[in-house]
């Protein structure tokens, strides 16, 4: 049985835009190449990247359908971000 302290349950997130930063370059694409691919803006990408702006379920689908990411990851990771940046 674990307890409490066995759990790694860090106080930081990181916005789910540095997280589609890695993602774009990881496939081997610029940001405006992404945008054009995700039928996205490519401003939008920027602000989500910059951490100015949500990922929505819009936006996630696009993300799905273009990297193959689950629209699922978005939202935890944006869930995480949010309860943290709360808590401060």
């Amino acid at each position: 049985m674990h307890s409490t302290a066995d759990q790694w349950n860090p106080h930081w997130a990181v916005h789910p835009g540095e997280h589609l930063a890695v993602c774009i370059s990881a496939h081997g694409l610029s940001r405006e190449n992404f945008a054009r691919l995700a039928e996205i803006p490519v401003e939008t990408i920027e602000a989500i990247i910059g951490g100015q702006h949500p990922i929505t379920l819009d936006i996630a689908v696009r993300i799905e359908h273009s990297l193959g990411i689950m629209p699922d990851l978005w939202f935890i990771l944006q869930s995480k971000w949010h309860r943290l940046q709360k808590s401060f």
